[in-house]
C-alpha cells in the first residue's frame, strides 16, 4: 500500500517549505515525493534533507519549463507507487491526512476500482495575521461565494463531482491524464469530471483535513475569482463539458434572463434596473452568511463575496467574446 506526492512548483519556494514539511509529518511515510519545478532557478536539494528521512522516502526533483497539466502528467509517469496524492505549495496536510485517503480507498475498493478519487475540503487561511489578510482568507473560505458546491461545504462527507487536489489510484490516473490541450487552473475540475465520465466516483470525506494558504491582501482575492471566471469560459470551450448544469442554469437566468426582464419593466430606469440585479446575488449571498456564519460578519462580507462573484462573472463573459485571441497563452500557473 505505497503512496507517493507528486505536484510541481514555480517560483514559489518560499511557500513550498511548509507543505514539505506536512507531508514528512505524515503518519503513514510517503514513499515518494515527486516534484516538478518550473522556476528560472532549481532548488537547493539540501532543503529535502533538512526535512525528510531520505532512508524511507526517496526524493524525485526534477527543473523543467513545462506547463503546469503537462509537469503533473510527467510527475505521474515517475511514479511508482499504488497512490499518488497531489499537492500544491500552499496545501498544508493535517499528519493523518494520508492515512485517512488510504483507508478510505481500501474501504470503498476492496473488490473493485469504484472510487477514482477521494479529498477533503480546502479550508483557507491566513497569510499573516493583518485583518487584511485575515478577510482575504475569509472570503476565499465561503462556500456560497462559489454557488455552495458539495466540495466547498463544511461538515459534508460524500459524493461530489470535483475535489481539491485529491488522491488517486495510481491506474486511475494512467487512465485518465490531465488534459495537457487545456491551459486551465481549474485542472481539477477537468480530471474529476474525466474520471467521472470513464464510471468512477469522486468522493470526499471530512476526515480529510487540509489547508490552503490564502494570497495576503483582500485585492488580491478579488483579482482571483476573474482569473477562476476567465478559467471557468476555457474549460467549458475547450473541453465541451459544463461541471454543474444547475449552477450554470441558474447563473444563465441571473445574468441573462433576469437583467432582459428587469430592463423591459424598469425601462429608462437605469439606475433601478442595475440596482434590483445587484440585489439578487447580495439576497444570496447574506441569506448565506446568515444561516452559515452568523451576523458577526453581515455588514461587510456578503459585499465583499458580491464584488467576487462579478469579478467571476467578468473573467466568464470576457473569455468567451475575446477567447479566440487568448487560447494560445499556455502558462497556468498563478503567483
Amino acid at each position: 500500500m505505497s503512496y507517493s506526492f507528486f505536484g510541481t512548483c514555480f517560483e514559489d519556494k518560499e511557500i513550498l517549505v511548509d507543505c514539505l514539511i506536512s507531508m514528512a509529518n505524515q503518519s503513514i511515510v510517503p514513499n515518494e515525493i515527486i516534484i516538478i519545478d518550473s522556476s528560472k532557478k532549481p532548488i537547493n536539494c539540501n532543503l529535502f534533507d533538512d526535512i525528510f528521512d531520505r532512508k524511507k522516502t526517496l526524493i524525485k526533483y526534477e527543473n523543467i519549463t513545462l506547463s503546469r497539466v503537462e509537469a503533473l502528467n510527467y510527475a505521474i509517469s515517475k511514479a511508482n507507487s499504488d497512490y499518488l496524492f497531489r499537492f500544491d505549495t500552499r496545501a498544508r496536510f493535517s499528519s493523518n491526512y494520508a492515512e485517512e485517503a488510504l483507508k478510505l480507498l481500501n474501504k470503498k475498493n476492496i473488490f473493485k476500482i469504484a472510487i477514482g478519487g477521494v479529498g477533503g475540503r480546502q479550508s483557507a487561511f491566513p497569510a499573516n495575521e493583518s485583518k487584511n489578510s485575515k478577510i482575504a482568507a475569509n472570503i476565499m473560505d465561503r462556500a456560497y461565494i462559489f454557488g455552495n458546491p458539495l466540495y466547498r461545504r463544511m461538515e459534508y462527507s460524500g459524493i461530489v463531482n470535483s475535489i481539491y487536489l485529491g488522491c488517486y489510484p495510481k491506474k486511475v490516473l494512467e487512465e485518465t491524464p490531465f488534459r495537457e490541450e487545456i491551459s486551465l487552473i481549474s485542472e481539477d475540475s477537468q480530471l474529476c469530471q474525466d474520471i467521472i465520465s470513464k464510471g468512477y466516483v469522486i468522493y470526499m470525506s471530512k476526515k480529510l483535513q487540509l489547508k490552503y494558504l490564502c494570497r495576503q491582501k483582500i485585492i488580491n482575492v478579488l483579482k482571483l475569482f476573474r482569473t477562476y471566471g476567465r478559467c471557468r469560459a476555457r474549460t467549458i470551450i475547450s473541453a465541451k463539458t459544463i461541471h454543474d448544469e444547475k449552477k450554470y442554469i441558474l447563473i444563465f437566468i441571473m445574468v441573462l434572463i433576469i437583467p432582459i426582464l428587469n430592463f423591459i419593466i424598469f425601462k429608462e430606469k437605469i439606475f433601478f434596473s442595475i440596482l434590483f440585479i445587484l440585489l439578487v446575488p447580495l439576497s444570496y449571498n447574506i441569506f448565506h452568511e446568515i444561516k452559515d456564519y452568523g451576523y458577526k460578519k453581515i455588514f461587510y462580507m456578503p459585499v465583499l463575496a458580491l464584488i467576487a462573484q462579478l469579478n467571476w462573472g467578468l473573467g466568464l463573459i470576457e473569455t468567451f467574446i475575446f477567447f479566440k485571441f487568448i487560447k494560445s497563452n499556455k502558462s497556468n500557473y498563478l503567483k
